[in-house]
């Protein structure tokens, strides 16, 4: 009888998946959007020195820098160093045009439109970009910067959309493999031609910074417009390297793409850097920056 109910036990009880298995829970450091603002400050001050150690101090050693006027992704301390020191030739100076700060355990993205005035040359650029930042337990540093030119002139947002870090949090496991999934997920959606399906896949407060506009897209009616218009060319979408980061309930899935548009015939080379969250139930993007290779 003992062995029979113990069998009945074994049985009746569901099988969990590994994503719903908590990882470990996390104790967050506190921080405010001013303390997370400073961070470009800091950056930038150290831009106008005109070194580009100084610079690239302020990365993680495990980081990845899609730059403005370069194609070639830069991973190592010696790579972003190199693209810094041309870069620097210019005298770059930056200002911050319009911006959407969010805050997470031990994580923050800083997103929107920034430009830059070549001092030398007195040109002026104006650019997106994408700054995730991560707590090492005594800093905050950059782990993933993504910066693109703009593809033409629209107005910047009128409101930026904000988030409320939290002081403990339970992380939820997952995999390369899983995250790697959900890119997947999204290209299917994109081939339905339907833009609400695509639109399934963002969180309510997330921040598109698309491929073929300059307008930031913060609201799921701004994303499926731009989507609904995207769409009618019938792209898809065939990764060619990535780098893929995981942390407590947040992920990062950022690389080198390209677009095939079946309408047209053309194939348009780029970058991105997609921001997935863990909201309880599934990863949904609170963040895509698409960009143009750089010519």
């Amino acid at each position: 009888m003992r062995v029979l109910l113990l069998w009945l036990v074994l049985v009746v009880v569901p099988t969990v998946s590994f994503a719903d298995v908590p990882q470990h829970t996390e104790v967050c450091v506190a921080a405010s959007e001013q303390d997370i603002a400073t961070l470009f400050d800091r950056w930038n001050e150290s831009l106008k020195t005109g070194d580009p150690h100084k610079v690239v101090a302020h990365y993680a050693p495990k980081s990845v820098l899609l730059a403005t006027l370069s194609s070639k992704p830069r991973f190592t301390v010696e790579e972003k160093v190199d693209y810094f020191r041309d870069f620097q030739l210019n005298q770059p100076e930056g200002r911050i045009e319009s911006r959407t700060i969010e805050l997470d355990c031990n994580t923050a993205i800083d997103e929107g439109l920034y430009s830059f005035t070549l001092q030398k040359t007195g040109v002026t650029v104006k650019a997106r970009y994408t700054f995730t930042y991560k707590w090492d337990g005594t800093q905050w540093l950059i782990t993933s910067h993504h910066s693109s030119r703009l593809p033409a002139e629209q107005a910047p947002p009128e409101e930026p959309v904000h988030a409320v870090a939290r002081h403990s949090e339970v992380c939820v496991a997952a995999s390369e493999k899983e995250i790697e999934a959900l890119l997947d997920r999204w290209k299917e959606s994109l081939q339905s031609g339907n833009a609400h399906k695509v639109m399934t896949h963002y969180a309510a407060k997330s921040v598109l910074l698309p491929l073929s506009s300059t307008k930031p897209r913060l609201t799921l009616d701004d994303k499926e417009d731009y989507f609904r218009h995207f769409l009618r060319d019938r792209p898809s979408v065939q990764v060619q390297s990535r780098t893929i980061e995981i942390d407590c309930n947040t992920a990062i899935d950022e690389g080198l793409y390209t677009f095939t548009f079946q309408k047209a015939g053309t194939i348009v080379n780029a970058r991105y850097s997609i921001i997935y969250k863990w909201d309880g139930l599934q990863w949904l993007i609170t963040s895509d920056h698409s960009s143009i290779y750089p010519q």
